[in-house]
């Protein structure tokens, strides 16, 4: 014996996708919104790793190390260790750390207002050099007078990277503290500065 069992119309069918469909298009561009911020935020935190590694380098080595990075990186940007301040060009060398980052996020030059940065280092940062150098001591230096083993003036640091999620900044202070930061409002911010830095 057949029993009748009932079924969906097509009506019924319709309103289902049609609510699935609106559902896909409010949450798809907030998972590529998320996916972005999620790739600025581990550059950051993958740059000052980085970074610090540099300085554990420099200090067992009793040698100054710098960080570099580039943008014209086949497959993605990079930021690599190397023993000469002036090498902009990545070329794989045994040994030293190397970070590549995300195609999507690029490191900047000129970034969004920067003054509460500037107050966090209690520096200037080194303006126009994109090496950061740290000497055998741990410190954050600039290379002095043409010779790679030599780096001293200890200096603090601004690197800024931006993508489609904003910005990132990581901030080396003249006592050698390595930080990342992330900027959650660009103007008018409540921090008591312009932009604010998280």
């Amino acid at each position: 014996m057949r029993t009748n069992e009932s079924g969906f119309s097509m009506i019924e069918m319709m309103i289902v996708c049609v609510i699935m469909a609106i559902i896909a298009g409010i949450a798809v561009p907030n998972i590529f919104q998320t996916f972005r911020n999620y790739q600025l935020d581990a550059a950051g935190h993958s740059v000052a790793s980085l970074l610090q590694q540099a300085r554990i380098q420099a200090v067992k080595t009793n040698l100054p190390a710098y960080v570099n990075y580039s943008n014209a990186v086949a497959g993605g940007n990079m930021a690599f260790v190397t023993n000469d301040p002036n090498n902009t060009t990545y070329t794989y060398t045994a040994g030293q750390p190397v970070v590549q980052l995300s195609p999507a996020v690029t490191f900047q030059g000129t970034p969004p207002d920067h003054s509460q940065l500037d107050a966090y280092i209690n520096a200037t940062p080194s303006a126009g050099n994109v090496s950061i150098g740290f000497n055998a001591r741990g410190l954050p230096c600039i290379e002095s007078g043409g010779n790679p083993t030599v780096c001293s003036a200890p200096a603090g640091f601004e690197w800024f990277m931006q993508s489609a999620g904003g910005w990132e900044a990581v901030t080396v202070t003249p006592s050698g503290r390595i930080k990342s930061w992330r900027l959650s409002v660009a103007t008018g911010g409540t921090c008591g500065y312009t932009a604010c830095w998280l």
